[in-house]
């Protein structure tokens, strides 16, 4: 009886144990959302090298597809240039070592002289590797407006 009660109360916290890492990864991931929002308004090189995967496929909405070096020198280089982003409709789901997240993009983006606004779908699948997630593949769908 003893042996069934400690088998129970490990396999209890083995549980419990995992429900918190998960939300903790899930934490996690949403600061690095941010982050990555916030370093598409401001581009950072290094940053995006952090938060990005080598193996990275970035998909536009126009139905171009980039690699890591290439979206990032083109975010670094002003080609793509946003002045504002506002996430609505988020959900983010986290399976083991994925991440899922969906989301509207609601931005205005600059390119002289142009300032346009757009609105996105947008789906991510993020990896948590080495203790921090990197964004792995990226496509987005027009809403027309």
């Amino acid at each position: 009886m003893k042996f069934i009660k400690f088998t129970f109360a490990i396999l209890l916290s083995l549980v419990v144990f995992g429900a918190q890492a998960q939300e903790k990864k899930e934490q996690k991931l949403n600061e690095t959302l941010e982050q990555f929002r916030l370093t598409l308004i401001d581009p950072n090189e290094s940053t995006f090298y952090a938060l990005t995967s080598p193996k990275l496929s970035y998909g536009h909405s126009a139905g171009a597809v980039e690699d890591q070096k290439t979206f990032i020198a083109n975010m670094v280089n002003g080609k793509s240039d946003f002045v504002t982003i506002n996430i609505a409709d988020q959900t983010v789901e986290v399976e083991g070592n994925i991440g899922y997240v969906r989301h509207t993009f609601n931005a205005v983006t600059s390119t002289d002289p142009k300032i346009a606004p757009i609105k996105l779908k947008i789906f991510y699948v993020w990896v948590f590797e080495a203790g921090a997630w990197k964004l792995r593949a990226r496509q987005a769908v027009k809403i027309l407006i």
